[in-house]
């Protein structure tokens, strides 16, 4: 089990909803777009429609917001079995 060290309110990352739920859902665009720079920061207008897909009306106000680990290896595991269909 490994344990996170707190982070300061500056270092927190904005939380995105379950990957799960609203990564099947995005436009083909802005999956591509995603997909192309897994660890670059998420533009305001891709985080927007998220949380509209997900049917929350507060977003993040961040100046940015990356996928954590886990969202990249779920990405992952997606393009793989994706390439087998």
């Amino acid at each position: 089990m490994t344990i996170e060290a707190p982070q300061s309110i500056g270092e927190r990352r904005a939380m995105l909803p379950p990957i799960g739920i609203w990564w099947p859902m995005l436009e083909p665009t802005l999956q591509r777009e995603i997909l192309e720079h897994p660890s670059a920061p998420l533009r305001r207008a891709v985080v927007r429609r998220i949380y509209e897909l997900c049917e929350l009306e507060r977003f993040p106000m961040r100046d940015f917001v990356r996928l954590n680990e886990n969202e990249r290896a779920y990405l992952a595991g997606w393009t793989h079995t994706a390439a087998w269909e």
